[in-house]
């Protein structure tokens, strides 16, 4: 018995110590872990992580695939290996077989098929209405994923720049709500896993670039998120930060290449100046500064004139579109990249996708700077930025001031005829995109403080204009806010909770307030899907006199007339000035898009005080 003993001992001991000296893989991560056949770009960058893995032999035996190259860098614990796909390649599974002396692996690799025509996949277009929301602030579908094991964060809605719970599931659940409001597109900001210590609720730092956050869902969650925006007519925009990652990315415990971030000797953030950019007598400083110093301490900054990092972040959003069968591209902070790196990053992933629209953060401060940053605008410096689209910040001023104003020579509705009167420095008016507020400014509700006159003028002023709508999660109930204040922009949505006290999302639980924002805005959104006059037609605008802005949008089989009466007063229209527009036919009518209201035209029209009119002229 007792030699029995000994031995189960001494085999327990020996068990444990080959466990202790049992190698390591060679091989201990690979991204991505798997891709399409049939891509434009038959080239895949595939990045092999593992203890000193840079001197271990490669081998692939599959029909198609054949190693074009071994990228090496200054840390022996990475290989960046370039496979080339055919294009006659068939869909399988094969083995990636790896040798470092006596140690071997074998990883298992799947090529799969693309979606039929996966490749010329519609887009967003100036026919769409988008919806922005802040998942982690807009539903709870999912209490489970509340808090996850080796998460740093996590949920606590007592405190407005901690987590609160919002997931991809409480999206899924609302997607029929967004759709019959009357947006045609939603944007999300974004999924990617973020295990920071503090604010990792917006995800703007990314932690892993192949994982959903878990707090949010799972991979197969945003796949499915598409797949119900789809089946409600809703096309899925991805957001997209070329710029940084989180300091929590498990790259910073282990840099793939001493150039892989911009660095200083000491914290150095960006100036923050994208005008730099057009400034012809611009300093060689202030633009390395803004390009290379960081966006925040804790969103270490990339270098991405560095190939393997650019060739790995494009391919890392590529993957995603593919993956989660994507409709469009949103660019976060794009000028404080090397703005020509940029535009090849953006072109990078337009090679693949040839109708894909993508839509820039540039937050400069006029038209001619926005418009700088809109592809096809013959630069004279010859740059072109790939991006069709550009969030007009401007605009997003004028709404915010004009409003509040007493009228005056360029106070009021002056500024909306001035700020129009500057659309020739772009090259497509129709793809700018407009908004009142998103999740980086003020609310609009604090901008007119609540006045409900003033907030549904800034609505139909919005819908009208050339271009196309943003509206942000709760702007279409007045959501509250907080001026000048980061969480102050990011409330909860009222209902997506289910220890809510009220449900903003139904009709029953909103406000009589609400109610009225709500349904004023979803009259002007179905108008809008519905009258592609509001989308893509012409545009004709009068010099806005006493107070009073009237402009046309026209195409060859409709006109709609906006009448905007900014004074505290009512006031009466002299209309013989557009008879241009109207004709002088008497008998000219139109309908009232929010009222339904039919009149005839005569020679003055009586304008309510703050308030716009949408005329439909029949």
């Amino acid at each position: 018995m007792k030699r029995i003993i000994l031995y189960l001992v001494l085999a327990c001991i020996s068990h444990a110590m080959y466990a202790t000296m049992k190698p390591k893989p060679i091989v201990q991560r690979i991204e991505p872990t798997f891709w399409w056949t049939d891509m434009k770009n038959n080239t895949l960058q595939l990045m092999l992580y593992g203890s000193g893995i840079s001197n271990a032999s490669i081998k692939i035996n599959y029909p198609g695939v054949t190693i074009s190259d071994k990228q090496l860098t200054d840390n022996t614990n990475f290989v960046f290996l370039y496979i080339n796909i055919a294009n006659n390649t068939k869909p399988g599974k094969f083995n990636i077989e790896l040798k470092r002396g006596r140690a071997k692996q074998i990883l298992a690799y799947e090529l799969k098929a693309r979606r039929t025509d996966s490749a010329n996949r519609k887009s967003f277009t100036e026919a769409d209405a988008v919806y922005l929301l802040m998942p982690d602030r807009f539903a709870n579908g999912n209490a489970a994923n509340d808090s996850v094991k080796g998460y740093l964060q996590g949920v606590n809605r007592s405190i407005p720049g901690a987590r609160h719970g919002g997931d991809i599931e409480g999206i899924i659940n609302n997607v029929p709500y967004i759709a019959d409001l009357g947006a045609t597109a939603l944007w999300t900001t974004p999924l990617f896993d973020n295990n920071d210590v503090n604010y990792s609720y917006h995800h703007y730092g990314c932690s892993d670039y192949y994982k959903i956050d878990p707090r949010l869902g799972t991979n197969e969650d945003y796949e499915r998120l598409s797949e119900t925006c789809h089946a409600n007519n809703l096309k899925l925009i991805i957001d997209v930060v070329p710029n940084h990652c989180s300091s929590a990315h498990w790259w910073m415990t282990d840099k793939p290449a001493n150039d892989w971030f911009n660095e200083w000797s000491q914290y150095t953030s960006s100036n923050y100046r994208m005008t730099v950019w057009t400034d012809p007598h611009a300093s060689k400083s202030d633009l390395q500064h803004l390009t290379k110093g960081w966006f925040a301490p804790n969103m270490p900054d990339f270098n991405l004139k560095n190939k393997l990092l650019f060739d790995y972040l494009a391919q890392a959003y590529i993957y995603w579109i593919e993956y989660a069968n994507i409709d469009g591209i949103r660019v976060d902070t794009y000028p404080y990249n090397d703005i020509r790196v940029a535009a090849q990053f953006i072109q990078t992933i337009r090679n693949e996708y040839p109708a894909m629209n993508v839509v820039g953060e540039c937050w400069v401060k006029t038209p001619a700077e926005i418009a700088y940053y809109q592809s096809g605008n013959n630069n004279k410096d010859g740059f072109d930025s790939r991006l069709q689209s550009v969030m007009d910040f401007c605009l997003k001023d004028v709404l915010t001031s004009s409003i509040n104003e007493t009228e005056g020579w360029e106070s009021g509705m002056a500024r909306f005829y001035a700020h129009y009167a500057q659309d020739f420095v772009y090259p497509n008016t129709n793809l700018i995109m407009n908004f009142l507020d998103n999740h980086d400014i003020d609310r609009f509700s604090t901008a007119v403080k609540r006045d409900v006159a003033k907030y549904k003028m800034g609505l139909a002023l919005l819908m009208t204009a050339r271009g196309y709508p943003q509206i942000y999660a709760g702007t279409e109930i007045m959501l509250d806010g907080i001026a000048g204040n980061y969480e102050g922009h990011r409330f909860d949505f009222q209902g997506g909770w289910s220890s809510d006290k009220r449900n903003a999302f139904t009709a029953e639980g909103r406000t009589a307030e609400e109610n009225e924002i709500f349904n004023y805005t979803r009259t002007l959104l179905n108008y809008r899907k519905d009258n592609p006059v509001l989308q893509n037609g012409e545009m004709k605008q009068f010099i806005p006199y006493d107070g009073i802005y009237v402009y046309f949008r026209y195409n060859k089989t409709k006109k709609v007339m906006v009448v905007a009466n900014n004074n505290v007063t009512d006031k009466t229209l002299e209309l013989n000035r557009f008879d241009e527009m109207l004709g002088s036919n008497s008998q000219t009518s139109a309908k009232d898009i929010v009222t339904g209201k039919n009149f005839v035209f005569s020679t003055t029209m009586n304008i309510p005080s703050k308030t716009v009119l949408i005329l439909g002229i029949n």
